[in-house]
Parts: C-alpha cells; structure tokens; sequence
C-alpha cells in the first residue's frame, strides 16, 4: 500500500472534521435545523466550499455518517446472528435482539455513536425508511439480509402487505426508541445498564408476535 501524500492526509482529516462536526450538530439538534455553513464553521474550516467539495451536499454528508458507523455495527452483529441461527432465541426475540442490541454495544465502545443512532432517528421520522435500504433524501443504508430473513420469520403468520407495515414499525420503533432511551439519560449521572434496551427487546418481540390487524 502506498503511503499517503501531505495533501491526501490534510484532506482526510478535514473530511473526518466535518463528519464530526455534523454528528454533533445534527444530534444535538436536527438535520433540517443545522445548515451547511454552520457545520463548516464548526469543524474548523475557512474554505466555505470544503463540505460540497468532500461531500457534495447534505445527503453526501449523511451517507458518510451512515457508512462510518453502519459497518462498524455490522461486525457486532454477526455474533448475534450466529447466536440466532444456533437457536438461542424464539424467532420474535431473536429478530429484535439482532436489530437493537449490536447498536448498543457499539455505542457503549464508542460514545460518539450516539450522535449516529440520534440522525437515524431522525432520518426514519423524515424519510420514512422502509425495510432499512433507502430514505427520500436518497441516502442509502445498507442492506442486511440476515435480519430481514429473521424479521420476516417472526412475522411470519402475517399476510405480506401486514408484514411489511410491521417491519416498517419496528424499524422505526426500534431507532427512536434506542435513541429516546440515550436522551433520557444524557444529564444523568446514573450509569445506562442495559435494562431499558431488554425492555425495548420485550416490546418489539411482542408487537411481531402479535396478531393479524388487518
């Protein structure tokens, strides 16, 4: 591998001082609320055009927030799917424990993710995202086909067009209530066990096991 170039070294670390100045500002406030000169002026830099040379524009901008720590999380949540395919859950549990928990536990190694699970949240009651894959900002999130394989056998006794409503929902349900659970413990100075995510487990699991409403 080559080495990198003075100037390839500048420009990487002005990319990351952007994505990190995003990540606080759209967490701490909202992605609709935090404008683009605000984020340059953050991160440190003079040149008014560095995020759209980086980046593009804002949706640029969020798809490297979402790429840097989606694969990341991804790595976590493999052992939970192997732990599923070996049984150790009922399907409803299993599904909800691979989609919540890989989260967690990235987020407890790295603090700085929760500004991450706080813009997904967002993202999700902006853009609607269905089945995890893509919003209307056109950010793109990667597919995960092992979790829509559980999410769609714990929902299997529902009809298609039911399943794919509740798999909405409990994408959703999942991000805000992951990202609810933070905020509430953000000025506490009380230690976040892992109590609130379990309960969050609980009540994904049973809304998939639940009855056909339609």
């Amino acid at each position: 591998m080559e080495a990198l170039t003075k100037h390839q070294k500048n420009s990487n670390a002005t990319r990351n001082r952007l994505i990190e100045a995003a990540e606080k500002l759209f967490g701490s406030r909202s992605i609709d609320a935090v404008s683009i000169s605000e984020i340059t002026a953050a991160a440190g830099q003079k040149n008014r055009n560095a995020l759209q040379y980086h980046f593009k524009n804002r949706a640029g901008l969020l798809q490297a927030i979402v790429e840097k720590h989606s694969k990341q999380v991804a790595v976590l949540r493999q052992s939970y799917f192997e732990r599923a395919a070996a049984g150790e859950w009922p399907p409803a549990e299993a599904a909800a424990r691979c989609f919540v928990m890989p989260i967690v536990d990235y987020v407890k190694v790295n603090p700085e993710g929760v500004n991450f699970v706080k813009i997904i949240s967002q993202l999700s009651a902006l853009n609607q995202i269905q089945g995890n894959t893509e919003n209307a900002l056109g950010v793109e999130f990667p597919a995960i086909p092992a979790l829509r394989s559980l999410l769609e056998s714990a929902m299997a006794h529902l009809k298609k067009k039911e399943r794919e409503q509740r798999i909405y929902l409990s994408v959703s349900i999942a991000f805000h209530g992951i990202a609810d659970i933070y905020r509430r413990h953000e000025h506490s100075a009380r230690r976040l066990d892992r109590t609130m995510f379990e309960q969050l487990v609980c009540v994904l699991a049973s809304f998939m096991k639940a009855g056909p409403r339609a």
